[in-house]
C-alpha cells in the first residue's frame, strides 16, 4: 500500500537517475513476488523427430526432398541403389527421376549436423514388404552425400554413436516372417559399415 504512494512523490523529482534506479527496484519487488508460472515465458516443445521407419507407415514428419539430395541420389551408379536400373525400367535418364519416387524425414545426424532418412517409394524400388533406405549426410557447404543404403523392412536411427555419429539398425524380415535379423551400422571412415546383427526367430 506504501509503494503507490512513495513512487508519486519521488517521481516529481527532476532528478531522472533516481527514477530510473527506484523504477528497476519497484520492478525487482513485483516480480520477486509472483508466481514463478507467471513470471516464466513459455516455450515451445521442440517436436521429436522421427527415429524408426517402416516399409509401410507414413513419415510423421515427411519434408521436401531439397534438389541437391535427389541430384545426389539421380547420380549414384551404385547398383545396389538400383535407381540406374529403374530408370532405364522406366524409360527415363537416370537425370529425369523424379522426386516422386522418393519420401524424405530430416534427422539430427550428429550434435553439428543434420541429414536425411530418404525411403524409395515407387514400385521398383520397394516389394511387398521392403524397400530401399538411404541416409545422406549435409555438409556445411549444403551438399548431400549418400553415408548408407540398405534394402529392408525397417530403418532405425539408434541412441547410439560411433565418431560421433548416430549408430544404425536395418530390419531384415526373412522366410515369410520366421526370422527377423536386426542388422547394425556403424558409422567410419565417411560410410556406414555393418558392425554386428541379431536375428531372432519367431
Amino acid at each position: 500500500m506504501t509503494l503507490i504512494p512513495t513512487f508519486i512523490i519521488i517521481s516529481e523529482r527532476s532528478d531522472f537517475t533516481g527514477m530510473r534506479t527506484l523504477a528497476s527496484f519497484l520492478a525487482i519487488l513485483l516480480l520477486s513476488g509472483l508466481p514463478a508460472h507467471l513470471c516464466a515465458t513459455p516455450q515451445k516443445a521442440a517436436p521429436q523427430e522421427q527415429t524408426n521407419f517402416g516399409v509401410e507407415d507414413d513419415f510423421q514428419r515427411p519434408v521436401a526432398l531439397p534438389v541437391g539430395a535427389l541430384e545426389t541420389l539421380r547420380a549414384s551408379k551404385d547398383k545396389n541403389d538400383l535407381l540406374q536400373e529403374c530408370a532405364e525400367e522406366e524409360g527415363i535418364r537416370p537425370s529425369e527421376i523424379p522426386a516422386s519416387w522418393f519420401v524424405a524425414s530430416k534427422i539430427r545426424l550428429t550434435n553439428s549436423s543434420t541429414g536425411l532418412v530418404v525411403r524409395g517409394e515407387t514400385r521398383c524400388l520397394a516389394g511387398a514388404h521392403i524397400t530401399q533406405f538411404w541416409l545422406l549426410a549435409k555438409s556445411e557447404t549444403g551438399a548431400y552425400r549418400i553415408v548408407f543404403r540398405g534394402r529392408g523392412d525397417g530403418f532405425a536411427l539408434l541412441s547410439t554413436r560411433t565418431n560421433g555419429y548416430r549408430d544404425l539398425e536395418l530390419i531384415i524380415v526373412t522366410q515369410a516372417g520366421a526370422n527377423v535379423d536386426a542388422v547394425k551400422f556403424r558409422y567410419s571412415q565417411g560410410f556406414y559399415r555393418v558392425s554386428g546383427h541379431h536375428i531372432t526367430h519367431n
